[in-house]
This record gives structure tokens, C-alpha cells and sequence, in this order.
């Protein structure tokens, strides 16, 4: 607690400490199998938005067609 008055940031948001800026030059590096799944995780959270978009219109279709509006396809009964 006793070394913040040491921590400062600039007017372009530059983080400060002890008067030296503070750099970081590491560079985010992914494996093979890292990249992989993060596509893999990419396209699975796609077709689950897409799912999850196919089932809020298939709801709306029920919804409006028990109340007999017809702006979407109801089911022949």
C-alpha cells in the first residue's frame, strides 16, 4: 500500500512507475491446437447463436398463429 504514490498514468492514458514507463513486449503467441479450438469455439458459439434465433422464430410462429394472427406460416390443423 505504501509504494501507489509511485504509480501514475499520463493524459494519453500511459501507465507510469517511479517516472518510467511501463512497456509490456510480450506478444500473445497461440499453439496449433490453441488456434484450433479457438476456431473450433468460434463456429460452435455461431450455430448456437443461429440455433437459438431458428427457435425464437419458431416460437413467435406458435405464438401468433394460437392467436390466429397469420403474418407468419401456421400449421394446417
Amino acid at each position: 500500500m505504501e509504494d501507489f504514490n509511485r504509480i501514475g498514468i499520463d493524459s494519453e492514458h500511459q501507465l507510469y512507475w517511479d517516472g518510467h514507463r511501463i512497456e509490456i513486449r510480450r506478444l500473445l503467441v497461440l499453439t496449433r491446437f490453441q488456434k484450433w479450438f479457438a476456431a473450433v469455439a468460434t463456429i460452435v458459439g455461431l450455430l448456437a447463436g443461429l440455433a437459438t434465433i431458428a427457435t425464437g422464430f419458431n416460437n413467435a410462429s406458435i405464438f401468433l398463429c394460437a392467436r390466429h394472427v397469420t403474418y407468419l406460416t401456421c400449421p394446417v390443423p
